[in-house]
């Protein structure tokens, strides 16, 4: 078989539930290296809080970072690709969620951003996990604040599945920003025209890879677009159902259950 092109998901996907990986999983994704196969990560988390998952996988090239705003060489720090939210939709969203009373959280140029009353569990889970990686939080943010960054990713987390589809449709009218679920619970705003798909096929035109050498692994609506890409991509069990009908195929177990793992192992590779 030709050496494949692998994109892999983090949370949902790769991580499961307590957020970890899994050292039969490691011990897969390492030795589909050895084989001589390409292993690329897309995830909507910001390149903080994404390190040490890398740095357990041993990547060490190109990334997708804040669901396609971002591609950066981690070995080199090289910045291969770096767009940001609009000031006008930067403007419209942060005044629309203090408006109404939505903690969000924001990721920068200069790192992340957090209003007050933001809910860091997610946060402490990830410094309980890997205590001696900096994570470079800033309390209180405000559009002055953020005056002259670069702007990512706006994230904001809500309580229930209308709540979230509530706001959803109602960014969707006053931005040009993307607007899509990442997480269970979470929306993400990125830059017009952004998510994981369309920066995945804008770096697979640069480096000249055909769609049906890629293989795609994803679980939720943010990565609806990079499923529907290519000819062989995989939706987890536990995915959204956008994610489930975008994907060529869907996984026999889920997240908690080795879906990747399984899945990887029956290609006999």
């Amino acid at each position: 078989m030709k050496p494949r092109f692998f994109v892999f998901d983090l949370d949902g996907t790769l991580l499961n539930r307590s957020k970890e990986i899994t050292p039969p999983l490691i011990a897969k994704l390492t030795q589909l290296r050895k084989a001589g196969h390409q292993i690329m990560i897309a995830t909507g988390r910001a390149r903080e809080i994404t390190m040490p998952y890398l740095d357990l996988l041993k990547i060490d090239n190109d990334v997708i970072f804040n669901n396609g705003a971002q591609i950066i060489n981690v070995s080199n720090e090289e910045v291969l690709f770096d767009i940001g939210i609009s000031s006008a939709d930067q403007a419209t969203v942060i005044n629309y969620y203090h408006r109404h009373a939505i903690p969000y959280s924001v990721s920068t140029s200069e790192g992340l951003w957090t209003s007050v009353g933001y809910d860091l569990g997610y946060y402490q889970i990830f410094k309980d996990q890997f205590p001696d990686y900096p994570l470079n939080n800033h309390m209180g943010v405000t559009l002055e604040r953020l005056e002259g960054l670069t702007i990512y990713k706006i994230l904001a987390k809500y309580d229930s599945e209308s709540q979230l589809r509530y706001h959803q449709a109602n960014l969707e009218k006053m931005v040009e920003a993307t607007v899509t679920q990442s997480m269970e619970g979470f929306l993400s705003v990125l830059p017009s025209g952004i998510t994981k798909g369309t920066t995945l096929l804008r770096y697979l035109k640069e480096k000249s890879i055909a769609l049906d050498q890629v293989i795609v692994f994803g679980d939720n609506d943010n990565d609806i677009e990079m499923l529907s890409l290519v000819p062989h991509s995989y939706a987890m069990l536990n995915g959204s159902e956008g994610a489930k009908k975008a994907a060529s195929y869907i996984t026999k177990t889920d997240h908690n259950q080795y879906g990747v793992l399984t899945t990887l192992e029956n290609m006999n590779l």
